[in-house]
């Protein structure tokens, strides 16, 4: 291992002959399932941001504390020692201790904190948080989009995804991530007093037996079976109660609120009274509807 040079250990320290140039992470960014071709990337940026500070022989530099020695470090100082115009490493526990005058130009406990949370690359850190500061309804978004209600909104995770790369968005892309944000909260209030209703909701029995029911369709959903892909039905009775079928042949593409009448041979849920399977059905009628439904019970 390489000594520590005499110059900056304790014993012979002068604060007066260092300047902090920066603070760095030296740990290799993670991969966060951004793609190969944007991880390398990320990398390479990293690894010139870190070229640029310490120099050709930065590999040799950043786990080793030019100050006490230490060897296994992550959170470094680029510190200039003015005399020989060398750029060292000293770890964060030394840069803290000495408390360097300029320490103050890139907070590192701050760094710590938002690489840890959100793999922020800390050469955008500044500027994004400066970004942020003058969009103070992007500041709510990002407290709140790891929130469950917005676990599905792959387009608003990507865009913040980009101001964490790039420090910045555009004024359309801020505009269109706080709507969709707020589609998310509406979308979801809608849905639990929905659920809620039909808890409430006294349901009769499902039918049983091969007999014919009319309903309305709930829902149309396309699922895998050992013949393929088949397009079931979930129709609700008058009754309150609900059926699931295939969606009989000749009965075309049916949407959500159409009225269909179908025989079939139903067999009631041994969990739910009021829920029946349907087999070999056959179209008896369908009526197509404009009428807007609530969302899927």
């Amino acid at each position: 291992m390489t000594r520590t040079p005499t110059v900056h250990n304790p014993t012979n320290f002068e604060p007066r002959d260092y300047e902090v140039e920066g603070y760095y992470d030296n740990r290799r960014p993670q991969y966060v399932g951004e793609g190969i071709e944007a991880y390398t990337a990320t990398v390479r940026e990293w690894e010139a941001d870190l070229a640029r500070a310490f120099g050709p022989d930065w590999v040799r530099k950043i786990h080793h504390c030019a100050h006490c020695g230490e060897g296994n470090i992550r959170w470094i100082t680029a510190v200039r020692h003015i005399p020989t115009n060398d750029v060292v490493t000293f770890g964060c526990d030394c840069t803290e201790r000495l408390g360097f005058a300029n320490q103050a130009a890139f907070k590192l406990a701050q760094l710590k904190a938002r690489a840890e949370a959100r793999k922020v690359r800390f050469t955008i850190y500044d500027k994004r948080e400066k970004f942020i500061a003058a969009h103070p309804e992007l500041a709510g978004a990002l407290a709140h989009i790891n929130d469950e209600v917005h676990a599905r909104n792959f387009f608003a995770h990507d865009v913040l995804s980009k101001l964490d790369k790039y420090g910045s968005l555009s004024d359309r892309q801020v505009a269109a991530v706080v709507a969709s944000l707020a589609r998310d909260i509406e979308y979801t209030k809608r849905r639990d007093a929905e659920r809620a209703a039909e808890q409430a909701e006294v349901k009769g029995d499902a039918p049983s037996g091969r007999v014919t029911v009319t309903g309305v369709v709930l829902t149309v959903k396309t699922v895998e079976s050992e013949w393929g892909d088949v397009t079931k039905v979930l129709l609700k009775l008058a009754n309150g109660a609900r059926v699931w079928v295939t969606r009989p042949l000749g009965a075309g593409v049916v949407e959500r609120g159409a009225t269909l009448t179908v025989r079939a041979t139903w067999t009631v849920s041994r969990d739910d009274k009021s829920f029946a399977f349907g087999s070999r059905p056959t179209l008896v009628d369908v009526k197509s509807s404009a009428a807007t439904l609530p969302l899927e019970a």
